[in-house]
């Protein structure tokens, strides 16, 4: 059986993913930004150390990946290993049929 590709990924799933994996972030910075708007604009002053931290860790991480997230992205889809052709001749042996695509494919 062909191996089936993951359906991409709408803007809005990969909106959601970001913000989920940065609410503590996307917290420390909004926090002290709301209490500025409702009681006091100098509470806004608290949000540029956060925001600060924030960018610097950002810049850190994407430095350190880049190799990695180059590799993932030039090396394409790796290719699948094939099976001789005798692998997939039924000799009627159970002990053959058991790691077949046939038997596999029987069980789901």
């Amino acid at each position: 059986m062909a191996e089936q590709e993951q359906p991409a990924r709408t803007g809005q799933e990969k909106a959601v993913a970001w913000a989920a994996t940065h609410a503590g972030e996307l917290a420390g910075v909004g926090a002290p930004l709301i209490g500025g708007a409702v009681w006091s604009p100098w509470l806004c002053l608290l949000a540029v150390p956060g925001t600060a931290a924030w960018v610097v860790s950002e810049l850190r991480l994407r430095r350190t990946t880049r190799t990695a997230r180059t590799s993932l992205t030039s090396a394409g889809k790796p290719a699948l290993p094939t099976a001789p052709a005798e692998h997939h001749q039924s000799t009627g042996d159970q002990a053959d049929m058991a790691g077949s695509p046939e038997r596999k494919e029987a069980h789901r």
